[in-house]
């Protein structure tokens, strides 16, 4: 078809709901695949080094990103994609919740 994937933002219902997959690689999603469950490695893409083993990941308000801080701005959408399993290698437990909650 003619539909494709398009970056989160917490900042966005719209971008926030629905599936959520970690692109796992660069190019076009049919060939390089997607990731919607299992462990992911980043090499500093995102700001969980020094979070706690264990630690919640969240949507971040910076599209495209995650974050180890829940949005904090009306609107925003607070939603748990995941959990840091070892901040000094970035590697998470990519299992986004279905629910969300909208920030007021």
């Amino acid at each position: 078809g003619t539909s494709g994937w398009v970056q989160t933002n917490a900042g966005s219902e719209s971008t926030s709901k629905g599936l959520l997959a970690i692109a796992l690689g660069t190019g076009n999603s049919a060939t390089v695949g997607m990731l919607v469950r299992g462990f992911a490695r980043f090499t500093s893409d995102f700001a969980i080094t020094g979070a706690t083993m264990g630690e919640p990941v969240y949507l971040s308000t910076t599209a495209g990103d995650i974050t180890t801080t829940a949005p904090n701005s009306s609107g925003d959408i607070v939603r748990i994609i995941g959990y840091v399993i070892d901040d000094a290698t970035e590697t998470i437990y990519f299992n986004p919740d279905n629910s969300y909650v909208e920030r007021s």
